[in-house]
């Protein structure tokens, strides 16, 4: 995987790491923190579910699936996507063209023909399908496309202000990162700026502070509160989002972590580094390598994989398979339809330990060993 592939990738994956799953369901981010999870794998053609100690508990034979939330998963039988519930039992039959995550605040996205609207855990719309593209719930609010504009509606589907140019695609702290004119501010859950539209980028809030773009000039990244003063002053390349008192950084084209105070907590020495999820965080190294590192930036997983997702439930997905990118928006739709997690894929834990190695994986491990 060259570097400019891993620039498309840690671009993509910010814009979904934080708060939930846009694009990337159907693999271990995107499943719900609970005590008895269950995770996507695959087997040939088809797929299934494993628990956390590696054992298929629901029989790989759909055509594709996404995680457990709520209690309901997304399943594809003879190209419609129905939900199954967590013992995998047919509670909605196959019915819709798409959809890429499940339930959200007992509202679950899904397109039938062009649209898109919502349905209620009985698989009736709630919201018809109108949308052009529409994302999960959170904080009572939805983004949805209109057109190619960013609308935000309520749960009886109302859109509560004009569309903007672009958005993020949830909200946080009850705020949303919004777009107009090439500037960037944020909204509330009524719509309504209350931090004014003046940067070059911005991220989402995340434990109450959120990185900002201040111009375009070099190293214009720092962090505001929801008041949008300026909690950390622009200094950085880039930076990321903060989850377990800590966030991401480029100093000097090396990334690292700082803290609430804006100092180094750990180092720049990564190629990419991304958040934090239950103590580890997955960073990149000068060989272009996924592994995991903890609070004291030490390797707990040696870098050797060519991709991977964050841990969540105990878990971690990871590939050695080579990645093949479009060139497509990666802000858009149609960026869920990379072939982000096709491949060799398995699980470990978070000492690294194969949880599920199906053969295809093992055997992309050795010949990774051979090379």
């Amino acid at each position: 995987m060259n570097p400019s592939d891993i620039k498309k990738i840690i671009r993509y994956l910010r814009l979904v790491l934080p708060f939930g799953c846009l694009f990337l369901c159907g693999t271990a981010l995107c499943a719900e923190k609970n005590p008895d999870p269950l995770f996507v794998v695959r087997r040939g053609t088809s797929c299934g579910y494993i628990n956390n100690s590696g054992r298929l508990v629901i029989e790989a034979k759909f055509e594709d699936c996404l995680d457990l939330s709520e209690g309901y998963a997304p399943v594809q039988i003879n190209q419609r996507w129905g939900f199954i519930n967590q013992g995998g039992k047919l509670e909605i039959q196959p019915q819709f063209d798409e959809c890429r995550w499940s339930f959200s605040e007992g509202l679950a996205a899904v397109r039938l023909g062009k649209n898109w609207g919502y349905i209620d855990t009985k698989g009736n719309f709630v919201i018809p399908p109108r949308f052009d593209y529409a994302q999960g719930f959170s904080e009572g609010r939805a983004v949805v496309l209109v057109g190619d504009k960013h609308g935000i509606i309520d749960k009886t589907g109302v859109l509560l202000t004009e569309p903007f140019d672009d958005s993020g695609w949830s909200f946080s702290d009850g705020l949303l990162e919004v777009e107009r004119e090439e500037k960037w501010g944020f909204v509330d859950i009524h719509g309504d700026v209350v931090i004014p539209i003046r940067f070059h980028r911005a991220n989402g809030f995340a434990e109450g502070l959120a990185a900002v773009e201040f111009s375009e000039d070099k190293n214009q990244w720092g962090f505001i509160d929801r008041s949008g003063e300026t909690v950390i002053a622009p200094q950085f390349q880039e930076a990321g989002y903060f989850a377990e008192g800590v966030a991401p950084v480029s100093v000097d084209f090396k990334y690292g972590y700082i803290n609430t105070s804006g100092k180094l907590s750990i180092r720049p020495a990564f190629e990419m580094a991304y958040a934090f999820t239950e103590g580890l965080a997955g960073v990149i190294d000068k060989n272009h390598k996924y592994g995991f590192i903890d609070r004291s930036g030490q390797f707990t997983v040696h870098p050797k994989y060519d991709m991977s997702f964050p841990f969540v439930n105990g878990l971690a997905a990871v590939s050695y398979a080579k990645h093949e990118w479009k060139e497509v928006p990666f802000d858009s739709p149609e960026a869920s339809k990379l072939p982000i997690y096709e491949g060799s894929w398995g699980y470990i834990d978070k000492s690294g330990n194969e949880v599920w190695a199906p053969p295809e994986f093992r055997a992309a491990a050795n010949e990774q060993e051979v090379q």
